[in-house]
């Protein structure tokens, strides 16, 4: 659990995110770490909320995400290829297969109140491999990537039980705040 003294720190970006598990969430580190090394201080993810400033204080926050996620049921998804957001923006990423719906589900139940922000961009969930380069560095990555996927022998899918909420410190880099977790409903109900 966070320190209250991480979580009373109101200002900045934050995020709610899902980590990869295992061998998932390391084949994605190792590709970032290679190929878009700026970029690679935080573990690979699927943001649910993208970065964003809060509406409220992060306590009020967190107790609304929580509050929230205890009735959405946890949910597997399944990542399936690669593509980018070019020429919208240079994102390099991992696509989803099962799960997408959920993820979006997800997402919209969760961007209101507190967390509520306008975003830049319509909501597709996805795994950023490398993102801020120029289109010839996007080609060269995305292409990069694709051969690596290929090759990849390891889950292509996994459970989504808990979440992250996460502040943007300096360098890039993003401090976990507190869990989340999905589901629970059953068992406060049970005296």
């Amino acid at each position: 659990m966070v320190s209250d003294k991480l979580l009373d720190m109101g200002e900045g970006t934050y995020s709610l995110v899902a980590y990869l598990p295992e061998r998932l969430g390391e084949f994605v580190d190792d590709l970032r770490k290679r190929l878009n090394p700026n970029f690679a201080a935080w573990l690979a993810h699927v943001s649910i909320l993208p970065p964003r400033p809060l509406q409220a204080t992060p306590e009020e926050t967190l107790a609304l995400l929580r509050e929230k996620c205890l009735w959405l049921d946890p949910f597997e998804a399944g990542v399936n290829g690669v593509s980018t957001f070019w020429p919208v923006n240079s994102v390099v990423y991992l696509s989803f297969s099962a799960g997408i719906q959920r993820l979006v589900e997800l997402h919209d139940t969760l961007h209101c109140g507190g967390p509520a922000h306008s975003e830049a961009y319509p909501y597709v969930p996805h795994i950023t491999v490398a993102q801020e380069l120029d289109e010839a560095a996007t080609q060269a990555v995305l292409e990069e990537v694709s051969r690596e996927w290929s090759r990849y022998r390891g889950e292509l899918t996994f459970r989504v039980e808990s979440l992250s909420l996460v502040r943007q410190d300096s360098g890039n880099r993003w401090i976990d705040l507190a869990p989340v977790s999905l589901g629970g409903r059953l068992a406060q109900a049970q005296p």
